[in-house]
């Protein structure tokens, strides 16, 4: 058993490179048999078996084979729900890619309706100022601007630009792309 854990993380971690090389089918291929084999030998919730589901639903979204991704973050949310409850960050995880995949669909009612609750829950569990509290807020703003709510995003882009000042200083990559950010939300209401 130990063995076919080896091999299947062996497995899953040339499926990432091949994904990381944009050979997503192949990743997708392999993914899918280490999925099946973890399901057999260690059942649906093993915590390698939930990350495996994630991997695949990851490669899927690239490929953008929604309908499967969905699916597949949709069964590692029914997991954590059961075995950690509805705010333990990691369940906060699986919402935020599910509603990222939403994103990426073109689904961004969807999308702003679990980024709006997850935000909520991440500010309530974690903290106004940590990491995941800010991306989701970040998400929120990049689905109000898709959805041409430009007023509401930009403001959220300027609380995210304060709160990342304060806690990763001016200079730091996501600093800045929360400003580089701003600047495109400001754009596009202008342009439109």
């Amino acid at each position: 058993m130990e063995f076919e854990s080896s091999a299947q993380s062996w497995l899953a971690a040339q499926a990432r490179e091949l994904h990381s090389t944009n050979r997503i089918n192949e990743a997708i291929e392999i993914l899918r048999g280490v999925l099946a084999a973890r399901l057999n030998h260690q059942g649906e919730k093993h915590f390698q078996t939930i990350n495996s589901r994630s991997e695949l639903a990851r490669c899927l979204r690239t490929a953008r084979e929604y309908d499967e991704c969905f699916v597949l973050y949709s069964e590692n949310i029914r997991i954590h729900r059961g075995k950690l409850g509805d705010e333990h960050p990691q369940t906060l995880r699986s919402l935020s890619r599910l509603a990222n995949t939403y994103y990426a669909a073109g689904r961004y009612d969807d999308a702003k309706t679990m980024f709006e609750a997850i935000f909520e829950r991440r500010v309530r569990v974690l903290g106004v100022d940590h990491p995941d509290t800010l991306r989701s807020r970040s998400s929120l703003a990049n689905t109000l601007t898709q959805m041409g709510q430009f007023t509401e995003s930009a403001n959220l882009h300027e609380e995210n630009i304060v709160d990342r000042v304060r806690v990763l200083g001016s200079d730091h990559v996501r600093t800045l792309l929360s400003r580089e950010r701003l600047d495109q939300v400001r754009w596009s209401a202008k342009t439109r």
